[in-house]
């Protein structure tokens, strides 16, 4: 059957290295890519008859890889960080040619033959850091995006770097040479971003209009690799013209439907380049050259991850984005394997010194995924030991802070919260430990704190010891624990709020004393939920009832002894039992011209009038000897059926929809 049994054992042993790598709680790459070392041409076990077809498809998986990093990043979301990415990737480019060069020396290569070794090195495998960074549910996280901005930023400097090389040892060498290639990968991304940008969205708007999932994920999968090979036609990478086209798509409406379509084909495809990876993994050159084989490992992954390391912290970024460049981006990019084939084929390497830096490469991408795990752990010892961050505050109180909630963790949600506790006047304090939202959150007026809310230092500088309230919206439970012991410490009658995502992490939340734990999902799903019910016409009570019965269920014993659980529960339901609704008082009114005492709204509807708007101006302290009259906005308050009742005898067919908005938000 040729490729299609190739196929087929690679799919098998595939999925028995993954099943392999889940049981050790490892990422999956980890048992591909051993899969592939052992269905590998060099183990002299199961081999593959369509090796270099199989490569090809390979190829299909890296550019389906990309093209999804392109649908899960925004241009947005890049935006911040386009400082380090570009500055910050040409410091550790160069400094990674100093560290080739030297290591090549010291190896005995010619300096040719090193600057080709130093090039293959330079940038870090994305689709290793994508695959690894998603089985963590790391993806999203500050650290993630500065990774995997630097890493792209690193695959298209190799493009005009390789081709410099290739023109060094030619007569014909000139400046143009090396500016073409450059200038076309600038030139197709200008264009995409504008011609791209416009044909792409009209062309899925068209194919969703079918409502066909098959061709919706068709016309996606034809949108990625169809651009990557328009690039790959004009000499550019096949895999950077897919991600290029899902950044393109990704700013569309149906950037997120085209991911979730896409996800099981770019993962099959996935399946195939990392089992193709461990394939060109040689056993015998290993054991053979073991000692240059790890000194050449060691030396290019640990020496460009200190680099990258010194370059974030240089860029402003402290905590953990440090720790996990240096470990996150050990993995070599594939794009070596091209850079050193095209080396091999022009005599700038020799076989010796190819297979040492093939094996390297391979022995990256499959310690890498380890190394990443390493990161939280490491960072927990750093932080125990170490000293403390630099504390920096903007927007405090000039008279302290008492009775105050603490934040911590930062992000999205506490700046919301912040917006919040202030408007209502309570004393608050965020700890941000992203840099970027430190300085977004300074510009929009927020009381915040940079640093680790897992550190002691930073929460005697937010003087939780005086603190009401610690809210923690960090999402890993394991960092959340760190600030709960933290603070305990300090104060051990705080209440605790944080947010736990599945049962087991509730469950540790509540030993550690946790006053009250939020499920996020469940959260939002009920609201979905209640909307989705009220709107099937089901009575408030009702829904309310069975909302807070799937809550208990879910949340379990979490708060069944507790009488402030009971309580919120109660104030909810009759929050929900209760509406207030605006009535226009138009020409021929019954109501105008008479008395509160004297009209049935309370005697025959049981409502309570709270407010009357009256020539821009709201009246709010009502007797029953108060006159209505014609035009005036009245305001009651009752049970849904009441007011629907009340609305259908003196609303319905009158002309206040419209114009009470334009009344009400004048009054």
């Amino acid at each position: 059957m040729g490729i299609a049994t190739d196929l087929i054992v690679i799919v098998i042993v595939g999925l028995l290295g993954g099943l392999a790598a889940r049981r050790f709680n490892q990422p999956l790459i980890l048992g591909y890519i051993l899969a592939g070392i052992v269905v590998g041409p060099f183990t002299g076990g199961i081999t593959l008859s369509g090796a270099a077809e199989i490569e090809q498809l390979a190829e299909i998986g890296v550019a389906l890889l990309l093209f999804s990093l392109g649908l899960e990043f925004s241009l947005k979301s890049l935006r911040p960080i386009r400082a380090i990415a570009l500055g910050g990737t040409a410091i550790q480019i160069v400094f990674t040619f100093l560290i080739g060069i030297g290591l090549g020396h010291y190896m005995g290569w010619d300096i040719i033959a090193s600057l080709w070794f130093s090039v293959a090195v330079i940038s870090s495998s994305t689709a290793v850091i994508l695959k690894t960074l998603s089985s963590r549910g790391q993806m999203g996280t500050l650290s993630s995006r500065v990774m995997l901005g630097m890493s792209i930023i690193q695959d298209i400097m190799v493009i005009p770097l390789m081709v410099l090389l290739v023109n060094i040892g030619s007569s014909g060498f000139s400046p143009i040479d090396v500016l073409w290639p450059l200038g076309k990968v600038i030139l197709f991304v200008l264009a995409m971003l504008y011609a791209g940008a416009r044909i792409i969205p009209l062309m899925m708007k068209h194919v969703a209009r079918w409502e066909s999932r098959e061709l919706f994920l068709l016309a996606v999968t034809g949108v990625g690799l169809g651009v990557g090979y328009l690039t790959y036609s004009f000499g550019l990478s096949f895999a950077f013209g897919a991600f290029i086209a899902g950044l393109v798509l990704n700013e569309s409406d149906y950037g997120r439907a085209a991911l979730n379509d896409l996800i099981p084909v770019r993962d099959l495809f996935g399946l195939l380049f990392f089992v193709t990876i461990g394939m060109l993994l040689d056993p015998s050159i290993l054991f053979s050259h073991f000692t240059a084989t790890l000194l050449i490992l060691t030396v290019a992954t640990l020496g460009k991850g200190a680099v990258l390391a010194g370059v974030t912290r240089l860029f402003g970024y402290r905590n953990i984005i440090p720790l996990a460049a240096f470990l996150g981006m050990i993995p070599i990019s594939e794009i070596a394997f091209i850079v050193l084939q095209r080396g091999l084929d022009i005599g700038a390497v020799s076989p010796s010194v190819y297979a040492l830096s093939l094996n390297a490469v391979i022995l990256s991408m499959l310690l890498g995924p380890l190394a990443t795990g390493l990161t939280a752990p490491a960072y927990s010892l750093i932080r125990r030991f170490g000293r403390p961050v630099e504390i920096r505050s903007a927007n405090l109180p000039v008279t302290g802070l008492s009775g105050h909630v603490v934040i911590a963790g930062g992000g999205t949600f506490a700046h919301r919260m912040g917006f919040i506790l202030r408007s209502l006047e309570v004393p608050y304090l965020i700890i941000e430990p992203h840099h970027a939202s430190f300085l977004e959150g300074r510009q929009e007026g927020l009381s915040l704190l940079f640093g680790d809310p897992g550190q002691s230092a930073i929460l005697e500088a937010a003087e939780i010891e005086r603190g009401r309230l610690l809210i923690v919206t960090l999402r890993g439970v394991l960092e959340t624990l760190d600030v709960v012991r933290a603070a305990r410490r300090r104060n051990a009658g705080i209440d605790i709020m944080a947010r736990g995502e599945s049962r087991e992490e509730r469950r540790l939340l509540k030993e550690h004393d946790v006053s009250l734990i939020l499920e996020p999902e469940l959260e939002a799903g009920l609201e979905m939920a209640r909307q989705a019910l009220l709107q099937l016409g089901f009575p408030a009570t009702t829904v309310q009832r069975e909302l807070d019965a799937l809550r208990r269920v879910t949340y379990n014993s979490l708060f069944d002894s507790s009488p402030e659980y009971e309580a919120l529960s109660h104030l909810r339901s009759a929050a929900c039992l209760m509406n207030m609704d605006w009535v226009y008082l138009d020409d021929g009114n019954p109501l105008a011209g008479k008395r509160l005492a004297e009209t049935p709204i309370r005697a025959d509807f049981g409502l309570s009038v709270v407010a009357v708007g009256r020539e821009g101006k709201l009246v709010t302290s009502l007797s029953g000897d108060f006159k209505l009259l014609q035009g005036d906005y009245i305001a009651v308050v009752g049970t849904p059926d009441q007011n629907a009742q009340f609305v259908k005898a003196f609303g319905e067919g009158r002309e206040f929809s419209t114009a009470s908005k334009e009344e009400r938000s004048r009054i």
